[in-house]
């Protein structure tokens, strides 16, 4: 069992919307897990075999992206694009949840049938339970499509495989009729699923228009890219939606519509509902673009809608982790407390940014600089290709660790693939 130790935290962000900045500077990662958090003394009194010196920056939970349309592997078919879940998370977004998955079509499985959408669910779900793209980004796919001819026995079969969500209703499924969409969420529910839907319009002609009603009748537990994916519905059905759905999830994407973004985080500034708030990427897409999307997310809402930055990082962490663990035991990420994984994002203001630290970075508008990925306590990376520079850099174990050459920043970030020379590569 390896021990990890990060110390001389400057700001400790935790992720949770109400807890925010934490007043502790020091975490101990034993085994993958958190099991302390204090100060340098008191996370060291058992020794450690890395220790972390991460130069008064910030640390905040690896970001959680819940809103993806992956293929499999780390290759995006319909946009040509190889390796973009290894430089996401190269990036800071350790993990990922699949909403559905597509190929060079929108679905793989179109034209919708039975036997393809559960052979795409558990295919899904397989695929990914033991890859993680870049050595170390946890991906949770595998979500059935709700189409016409699916029974409550195939729901069964597939909660018992180890499927335990419905992909986006409205996004592209073959049912016409809201009653047949309103009997299948009933078993669904019956049966634990969490749902999840679109609101407005949805991607092929033959999409069920996702009414106010219609979505409110379902209670879902994530009303998926609120703000249009891309085109938003009219502002009265949006606040429709917020109104009647009680405390589900509302989730904002950076390439939807922004005015309604802004109009939605008011609303639910007003309404004292801001802890509602998730983001997501909707990537890979033709408008979409991983990697970064988290990080936009983020920088929208806390430089242009006045987040503190704290609570803008909680809606691509923390409230992700609340909106989908009481439906899967292994969602442990996306808070910084004893107990949770050990996936950390280290980050720093740029150079030539107003901002003194990564928190004021993003609350000016500043993308922050990326000093350090980790995953279940091992470092993984020091930044992406392109992503910007961090004013500081991290000590490992006495060593200084920084990217200096003008090839790295542009073209081969260090990828220090600690599973082929395991966590203690630099002992």
């Amino acid at each position: 069992m390896v021990t990890t130790v990060l110390h001389n935290i400057g700001r400790l962000v935790s992720g949770d919307w109400n807890k925010g900045v934490l007043k502790e500077d020091a975490i101990r990662v034993e085994d993958g897990v958190i099991t302390a958090i204090g100060s340098y003394n008191e996370v060291m009194r058992k020794g450690a075999d890395v220790i972390v010196d991460v130069n008064g920056m910030t640390v905040t939970p690896g970001l959680i992206d819940p809103h993806t349309h992956l293929s499999f592997g780390d290759y995006a078919p319909m946009q040509n694009m190889v390796g973009l879940l290894t430089e996401a998370l190269l990036q800071g977004t350790t993990a990922i949840v699949d909403e559905w998955l597509q190929f060079e079509g929108l679905p793989l499985f179109y034209g919708a049938n039975v036997k393809a959408v559960k052979a795409t669910a558990l295919l899904s779900l397989r695929s990914y339970q033991n890859y993680r793209p870049g050595g170390a980004m946890k991906v949770l796919a595998g979500s059935i499509m709700l189409v016409r001819g699916l029974t409550k026995a195939d729901l069964v079969e597939l909660k018992a495989e180890g499927v335990w969500r419905v992909g986006q209703i409205g996004g592209s499924t073959n049912i016409s009729d809201p009653e047949e969409i309103k009997q299948l969420v009933k078993w669904a529910r019956e049966l634990n699923f969490f749902v999840s839907t679109n609101l407005g319009p949805g991607v092929l002609p033959e999409s069920l228009h996702m009414t106010a009603e219609l979505v409110a009748d379902l209670k879902p537990d994530k009303i998926a890219h609120v703000n249009g994916g891309t085109t938003a519905p009219s502002w009265e059905t949006v606040k429709d939606a917020i109104d009647k759905t009680g405390d589900c999830s509302l989730e904002i994407i950076p390439y939807g519509n922004l005015k309604m973004a802004i109009r939605v985080v008011e609303y639910l500034r007003n309404k004292n509902q801001l802890h509602r708030l998730i983001v997501g990427s909707d990537t890979p897409t033709g408008q979409g673009y991983l990697p970064v999307a988290i990080h936009r997310a983020i920088l929208f809402l806390s430089s242009v809608c006045q987040l503190p930055a704290e609570k803008a990082i909680a809606a691509a962490t923390g409230n992700i982790t609340d909106c989908y663990r009481r439906y899967y035991d292994g969602f442990n990420f996306g808070k910084i407390e004893v107990g949770m994984a050990g996936d950390f994002l280290v980050m720093d203001s740029p150079p030539g940014s107003v901002g003194k630290n990564a928190l004021e970075s993003i609350e000016a508008g500043d993308m922050p600089g990326i000093a350090a990925v980790f995953v279940d306590g091992n470092l993984i990376g020091l930044r992406g290709k392109d992503s910007r520079p961090s004013r500081g850099s991290i000590r490992l174990n006495g060593r200084e660790l920084k990217v200096s050459n003008p090839d790295e920043y542009l073209f081969d970030p260090p990828r220090l693939y600690y599973r082929s020379t395991g966590p203690t590569y630099l002992l």
